[in-house]
């Protein structure tokens, strides 16, 4: 298994337009090697005093999103989403987003479970 990471970093008035794109049009047409995909927004220091890594610094300038794809292997990630990377800025965003992969070393796993179906418009 895989986790791909992709920031963004979207500029405050165009969040409806990346929230559109993402749900619409970045869609994964073969989910065969997908475990799961979450785009977060991330949560402000003052919500969460615990938070070390701050990602909500600039919300005048842009709104930090991280985007978590959990993958069967790198080949199904590549496959069916990298191949389409490009770079690219586009319209929505304050910065060209960054992206990684993570591999797992070790884990755990808990009694609860992944969602079962998409988030409502996202197809």
């Amino acid at each position: 298994m895989v986790i791909a990471l992709i920031h963004w970093k979207i500029k405050p008035d165009k969040v409806c337009q990346f929230l559109d794109f993402w749900r619409k049009e970045a869609v994964i047409q073969d989910r065969r090697g997908l475990v799961g995909e979450f785009l977060s927004e991330a949560c402000h220091m003052s919500e969460f005093s615990w938070i070390t890594w701050d990602l909500t610094g600039c919300e005048g300038v842009y709104r930090s999103y991280i985007n978590v794809g959990m993958w069967g292997d790198t080949e199904d990630f590549h496959e069916q989403v990298a191949k389409y990377f490009s770079d690219d800025l586009k319209d929505f965003e304050y910065e060209l987003r960054v992206r990684t992969i993570l591999r797992p070393t070790c884990w755990r796993m808990g009694d609860c479970c992944l969602p079962t179906h998409d988030s409502g418009g996202t197809l």
